[in-house]
């Protein structure tokens, strides 16, 4: 008998030691993105009386629902990083020919929610960093980065297709920029992409 209680108790604590340690998962069945997801994305929505509520709650959404979405992003953009022809903007910023091919990519396949350029939806964001920032280069990264978000945002958001399509692309221009006499330009024509006009810089006052 006791040898008995001894294997049921060993069972129990077995059982709750699985339970504690199994990942957690929300409703729908998809993982939660970090909550990093949500500081970083939440940008684009404003702040204090500026801020959108549809897009904060698009936001919400996306941390929780998309995890897989959200990490897969990240991880293509920071590959894109050494895609394509490196380009320096001002006070030494370094973009890629191959981030600004998944803004193109974005843009072509229906743009970021509410039928939105990358560069119109990270208009907000631009400006509430910029009016944050103390000097020059803050501001610089601000509408550098903030276009960036956005289109990360805008394949998030994307529907299947839609993401399928983005994917498409940014192989289509990887396997191009590995190419002997590859140029961005070379690129864009052959994935079918169209140079994404530069986001202006807006003078600070003195």
């Amino acid at each position: 008998m006791d040898a008995k209680r001894k294997a049921e108790s060993l069972l129990v604590i077995a059982l709750v030691v699985a339970a504690a340690t199994s990942p957690v998962l929300v409703a729908s069945g998809h993982e939660k993105a970090t909550p990093t997801c949500l500081t970083e994305y939440s940008k684009l929505c404003g702040k204090g009386e500026k801020k959108n509520a549809t897009c904060t709650a698009m936001v919400d959404k996306a941390c929780s629902t998309e995890a897989t979405s959200v990490t897969f992003i990240e991880r293509l953009f920071t590959e894109l990083a050494e895609v394509g022809e490196k380009k320096e903007e001002v006070f030494n910023l370094e973009t890629s020919g191959g981030q600004d091919a998944l803004k193109e990519s974005v843009d072509k396949h229906g743009g970021c929610p509410g039928d939105k350029t990358v560069k119109d939806y990270s208009t907000q964001c631009g400006a509430d960093c910029d009016k944050a920032c103390m000097d020059p280069t803050c501001t610089d990264h601000c509408y550098v980065d903030c276009p960036y978000m956005a289109a990360r945002f805008g394949y998030i958001m994307a529907t299947p297709a839609n993401k399928k399509a983005i994917e498409q692309d940014m192989d289509c221009f990887k396997h191009c920029a590995k190419e002997k006499d590859s140029s961005d330009n070379k690129c864009r024509n052959t994935c079918k992409l169209i140079s994404s006009t530069p986001t202006p810089v807006p003078g600070k006052s003195a």
